[in-house]
């Protein structure tokens, strides 16, 4: 991936206009030089003399020796003059040809430096246009000065407009290789896949020959020797300044870095076969997460533009760092959970069975012993009911576990949802008819097959369907269809629809209606027994098999349930 100022057709039109300015201006060289986002002044094109361009070709210069040049340079209408006598000084940062000058007294000295500064609409300096070495070997006098001014003022606007067309492109090209890394990455929830499709996408993305995501939580900073500990600290500076950071043989050092530690960072990457790095901090809000190094290994230098499309890179996969820890956690949290509901109920199923056990022992002695006690039988009913009520938690919690269980049903054999569902109602019937519920079930005479495990699905019929007669009224009529619903953009469905007409839900209620031992504070609900549970086993066991479920409810206005699984042959 070339560096935006080393495409080719940028550089074929920057040297085209400085051959022009050259040829028009009356010098035999002429140069245009731009500022990166660091600060420093390169050189990209030289016209006019062989050993100027191999020697100024992508040479920096530093913004504060520009600073100097700016400050003590004669204004010259558009131009800027820095006469040799004041350019001498600043010697290691000029470059001079031929040192022959004629005898006259306005000759062109060596050290001479004649610029126009290239400024944007906004005023801001973001390059300089060259000329050097005069055809007729002297400094232009007022009527050449005009001249000179007109000819850089029309290349400057030429030059600013060609790299600004280069650097939108440039931008709209990085933009869809950073969107690309962060797709790629952002798809992932586990951290480790996450970093891994973040390497994997940059290097495709960003023409990188290596690339590491290194976070901090993942470091003992004790440990690390000396490049990376200062690679750490800079990738919090940069994430405070908000800029990535290059470093290269082109680059002088900026801002974050001394001569030193720029000087260090090159030898490690000459050490390692690369020659050149571009640190990107990962973050969110005002926190460092860490840093993603790019390494490029005798290609071309980074753009501006790459470093703040990788900004932006580093931006968004701060967010997905952060969200892939979050999903860990809760990860983490709930599989303990599960973890201990399951080994709690498992725990408690023989201490309730040997509970109601011994009720039933003592029972038997009552009657053998002819005990009429009304307090005893009355205690022995109440002991009873008190553990057949855990014994239905404890199956709950059990079915509630297992429905977490990270098993893929969909594997599973076909099974026949008429049938399935047809049991579910016949036994649900029976306990309806003491009530003068009815329970009619409208469902095709052929099968409707669907991949899952018979208990689960078993348990999402009976559930659904036992819900809506507990909540009915007496004498009502709960119904219960099943249809089948033509290929779509899902594939064929079958659909399981559960409607009664008892006290219905509330807006706020549905909210919450699937969560772990949510019960609702409507006076009717309350007075109904339950674990809230039975829901969320529902809602969880339909997930597992690809399925949805939904709710279409009013208080005192019944409630209709709508399961929706695959087809097993769709």
């Amino acid at each position: 991936m070339p560096d935006l100022f080393r495409h080719a057709d940028l550089r074929a039109t920057l040297r085209s206009i400085t051959d022009g300015v050259a040829s028009a201006a009356g010098f035999r060289l002429s140069a245009v030089s731009v500022f990166r986002n660091s600060d420093e002044l390169e050189f990209l094109v030289v016209s006019g003399d062989e050993e100027a361009q191999a020697e100024l070709d992508g040479d920096v210069t530093p913004r504060r020796i520009v600073d100097q040049w700016l400050a003590e340079s004669e204004g010259w209408g558009g131009l800027r003059f820095l006469p040799h006598e004041k350019a001498i000084r600043l010697a290691d940062h000029v470059w001079v040809g031929e040192e022959r000058t004629i005898d006259h007294p306005h000759a062109w000295q060596p050290y001479d430096m004649l610029f126009a500064p290239l400024m944007d609409r906004d005023d801001q300096l973001q390059g300089i246009l060259w000329v050097d070495m005069p055809l007729d070997g002297l400094r232009p006098g007022p009527d050449k000065r005009r001249s000179i001014e007109t000819y850089a003022r029309q290349a400057s606007e030429a030059i600013l407009v060609a790299i600004e067309r280069s650097r939108l492109a440039e931008q709209v090209r990085l933009a869809a290789a950073a969107r690309r890394v962060v797709r790629d990455a952002t798809a992932q929830l586990d951290l480790d896949r996450l970093l891994e499709a973040t390497v994997a996408a940059a290097r495709e993305g960003f023409g990188v020959d290596d690339a590491r995501v290194l976070l901090d939580t993942a470091e003992d900073v004790d440990s690390l020797d000396g490049l990376s500990a200062l690679a750490r600290s800079l990738a919090h500076g940069c994430w405070a300044r908000q800029r990535a950071l290059v470093v290269s043989p082109q680059r002088t050092a900026p801002g974050l870095l001394t001569a030193d530690e720029h000087a260090a960072l090159l030898a490690g990457l000459e050490e390692k076969g690369d020659t050149s790095l571009l640190l990107v901090p990962l973050g969110a809000g005002t926190e460092c997460l860490g840093r993603m190094l790019m390494f490029r290994h005798d290609r071309a230098d980074w753009s501006d533009e790459e470093a703040d499309a990788a900004l932006d890179m580093g931006h968004d996969l701060g967010r997905a760092v952060l969200n892939a820890r979050s999903f860990a956690r809760e990860q983490h949290a709930a599989a303990y959970t599960q973890q201990l509901i399951a080994t709690m109920a498992h725990e408690l199923q023989n201490p309730l069975a040997a509970a109601r056990g011994y009720a039933s022992i003592l029972e038997d002695v009552l009657d053998e012993l002819g005990v009429q006690d009304a307090d005893a039988r009355r205690s022995l009913r109440g002991l009873e009911r008190a553990s057949g009520r855990l014994v239905d938690i404890v199956t709950d919690l059990l079915a509630l576990a297992r429905a977490t269980e990270e098993t893929d049903p969909t594997q599973c054999p076909p099974v026949d949802l008429v049938g399935l569902v047809g049991d579910s109602v016949e036994m649900v019937s029976v306990q309806a008819a003491p009530r003068g519920i009815s329970v009619t079930l409208d469902a095709p005479a052929h099968p409707l097959p669907v991949r899952g495990e018979p208990g689960d699905l078993e348990r999402v019929a009976s559930n659904l369907v036992g819900n809506a007669v507990k909540y009915s009224p007496d004498g009502a009529t709960v119904r219960v269809t099943l249809t089948e619903e033509p290929d779509g953009p899902e594939g064929g469905q079958v659909v399981l629809e559960v409607v009664d007409v008892g006290i219905g839900i509330s807006a706020a209620d549905q909210e919450h209606l699937f969560e772990e031992f949510f019960r609702s504070q409507a006076p009717e609900a309350v007075q109904q027994p339950g674990t809230g549970l039975g829901l969320a086993i529902v809602k969880r066991v339909v997930d597992r098999h690809r399925g949805t479920i939904t709710v279409a409810s009013a208080s005192g206005e019944g409630s209709t349930f709508t399961v929706r699984l695959p087809r097993a042959d769709a």
